[in-house]
């Protein structure tokens, strides 16, 4: 009697156990997670470097995770809208779509045509996509799931700064106060012809900026001392003058500014 009792006893203990090992294939069977791989929340790009260029194709990275699959994988992709959010497809940008990841792959780029449109003088443009789950892929990493783009022209950089900031160019000594105009004729004078880019951003960091800027600054300063020898005369204003219609109609000095 003592020994049916005991087996009845292991019996129990062991058939929960067995029960258990059912569900663990279930806990693969889910499908992979996919994410954008942007080491930001967002990706920026300025028509400003690119002054000839009316359209061009940002590549968004998203990055699967799991293993690669023996075929190509279709993304799902949704539009978002915001308070912030006042991009429009077709007129501001274009989705290649269908995306996919493709077979044997665990990640790749998803191309977006962005376009540069007459409100981009004055406004930045943003939009933003939320990767949305399907038959091939779960949200992956939540805080990956989606991604703003902003896209500008003739917005004032944040490495610009201001008279007293640490970025170079605000510098009195430097280029001085940011203005639409001003920037027009820095990104003009460090045109490259060859790459067909220009300068457009002047970061600094807490050591010193780098020497080649020096040499902007005064590339800056020849391109408008050739092309507007007013800015430049004793007396102002002898020849070509180019003034300044965002700052009191000032003529434009830098390498030091005068304004």
């Amino acid at each position: 009697m003592k020994k049916g009792i005991f087996y009845i006893i292991i019996l129990g203990a062991i058939l929960p156990f067995a029960a258990c090992k059912e569900d663990v294939p279930t806990i693969f069977a889910e499908p992979d997670g996919i994410y954008f791989s942007a080491p930001a929340d967002s990706m920026t790009y300025t028509f400003a470097k690119y002054p000839n260029r009316l359209s061009d194709t940002i590549k968004v990275p998203v990055t699967v995770l799991g293993k690669p699959a023996d075929k190509d994988r279709t993304i799902s992709l949704e539009k978002l809208s915001g308070v912030d959010i006042n991009g429009t497809e077709g007129v501001h940008f274009k989705l290649l779509q269908p995306y996919a990841i493709p077979a044997g792959k665990v990640s790749t780029v998803l191309p977006v045509v962005i376009y540069r449109t007459g409100d981009m003088d004055s406004l930045s443009i943003n939009f933003k996509f939320q990767l949305k789950a399907n038959e091939n892929f779960v949200s992956g990493i939540s805080a990956k799931t989606s991604l703003k783009i902003k896209v500008g022209y003739l917005q004032k950089p944040p490495t610009w700064g201001d008279l007293t900031g640490l970025p170079w160019a605000g510098y009195s000594t430097n280029m001085g106060t940011w203005t639409k105009t001003k920037y027009k004729v820095v990104l003009e004078a460090l045109y490259d012809p060859v790459s067909d880019t220009t300068v457009s951003e002047f970061p600094y960091t807490r050591f010193a900026p780098p020497a080649i800027y020096i040499q902007y600054l005064q590339l800056v300063k020849n391109y408008i001392r050739t092309k507007y020898p007013g800015n430049y005369s004793i007396p102002r204003g002898i020849g070509a003058t180019l003034r300044d219609p965002d700052y009191r109609d000032s003529v434009i000095q830098v390498g030091p500014s005068n304004y």
